[in-house]
């Protein structure tokens, strides 16, 4: 089955999680034959086969989570019920889609294992954040405070920002496993600083974050 993961993650925080193994042809034949219109509206335009199989998944998930209204897209890229009823963030990584449909705002991302967020550490992570990363665990760690930033640009809406100077972790213990951990999060923006918490699951192939 597709759907890997459905669960009201914090109160009032839902999120759903799909295991992209259909194409977009196998995709499209699983919405219900009155909502064609709609489904053909999300991947009008999209001439990749996996950016429609990505859209057509989320939406596939947000029916899961009792949400089959019209999602739109504003000029940033960031995806919004068209009724402004509930919160929404949307990632995807080479096959997986994750959508949390949220009462409050919040940012979602799914990011793959891998060596590249240590190469670009310096980019993204100021010099105290990247004492963090611990020697033995470094690409892990800095994968995961990657994920942790993008969660956080998606939850605060700050266009233009500095990962480095804008958005800074907290000191953590990490841990992975099966279960729900965190660290805490400051956003700097227009002159104030707003607190947050990234919540987190490590899964054998990804890293899943999500900012509240």
């Amino acid at each position: 089955m597709p759907l890997h993961l459905l669960q009201e993650f914090l109160p009032g925080v839902r999120l759903a999680l799909w295991h992209l193994t259909e194409g977009s042809d196998v995709l499209r034949a699983m919405f219900p034959a009155e909502t064609a219109a709609l489904c053909d509206r999300a991947v009008a335009g999209l001439t990749s086969e996996k950016r429609r199989q990505e859209r057509l998944a989320a939406r596939l998930l947000l029916r899961r989570l009792g949400r089959a209204d019209e999602v739109i897209y504003a000029l940033s890229g960031k995806p919004e019920f068209a009724d402004g009823s509930a919160y929404l963030s949307i990632s995807h990584t080479r096959d997986w889609v994750a959508v949390a449909v949220a009462n409050c705002p919040v940012g979602l991302d799914v990011e793959r294992w891998g060596r590249r967020a240590l190469r670009v550490a310096g980019r993204f992570l100021s010099a105290e954040e990247q004492r963090l990363l611990p020697p033995d665990r470094a690409e892990e760690v800095a994968t995961l405070l990657w994920s942790a930033k993008e969660s956080l640009f998606k939850v605060s809406g700050r266009e233009g920002g500095d990962f480095v100077r804008h958005l800074q972790i907290a000191p953590f213990q990490y841990v992975r496993s099966p279960e729900v951990n965190h660290l805490s999060a400051m956003v700097w923006q227009e002159g104030k600083e707003q607190s947050y918490r990234v919540y987190y699951l490590s899964y054998p192939d990804f890293v899943l974050t999500l900012a509240v």
